[in-house]
């Protein structure tokens, strides 16, 4: 009888962790297919024919890599709760593809970015920017996201050249770069009421106080529209 009970017992917790491993497997399969629905329409949309993969992760870092070697981008499992729509997961997606095309220039220009990080950082931001627009989403996006994600420590480059900040940097250059080329952007603008878009462009703490209370006090029409 003791033997029944632990057969029994092995049977229902072998079986709950075979079902929790399927809704598991399930959820992943959804991500990665986002992932290659969204990454190959940047990729069609801009004619790119340098071939790169997507794939989702579940580690739990905060962020996107490419696999400079074989054209690897990869998704983490960290970055997900903080992707609200497709865009922004697109503005991540975009800025890895620019860093991809760099690197097929050949060797001397993947050294060129491992010493110049901060220079070929902010042009596959800006890259990103015009893939972006080209595959129908919104630039702002880009944004958005890093200043969600992106620290803002200083730093000196790796030549000891320049003292910069990561996060202000590089949506200040984006944000020039869209006022540039794609105003409309800007004039028109779906994140005009978003808090995120807000807190990058409101400078004081006072008018970002003031800023929450009114998104808080009048119910604002934005809408989380969380889709991966």
């Amino acid at each position: 009888m003791k033997k029944f009970f632990i057969f029994t017992f092995l049977l229902i917790f072998t079986a709950n962790i075979c079902y929790a491993d399927d809704l598991r497997l399930d959820k992943e399969t959804q991500y990665q297919k986002s992932l290659m629905k969204i990454g190959y329409r940047i990729l069609n949309a801009n004619n790119i024919e340098n071939r790169m993969t997507f794939y989702y992760s579940n580690k739990k870092d905060v962020k996107t890599e490419l696999n400079r070697s074989y054209k690897n981008i990869a998704v983490y499992k960290g970055v997900l709760p903080f992707i609200d729509s497709d865009e922004e997961l697109a503005a991540l997606l975009s800025h890895e593809i620019a860093q991809g095309l760099e690197t097929y220039a050949g060797f001397w220009r993947r050294t060129a970015m491992t010493l110049r990080k901060s220079k070929y950082e902010q042009k596959a931001d800006r890259t990103a920017v015009d893939l972006m627009v080209k595959a129908g989403y919104n630039p702002v996006a880009l944004i958005v996201i890093l200043n969600k994600i992106t620290a803002e420590p200083c730093f000196w480059d790796d030549l000891g050249l320049r003292r910069y900040t990561v996060g202000s940097d590089r949506m200040l250059n984006i944000y020039s770069y869209i006022y540039e080329k794609y105003p409309v952007y800007l004039v028109d603008n779906d994140y005009k009421r978003n808090l995120y878009y807000q807190n990058f462009l409101l400078v004081t703490k006072k008018q970002r106080q003031q800023f929450r209370e009114e998104y808080k006090n009048k119910n604002s029409q934005y809408v989380t529209n969380k889709r991966i």
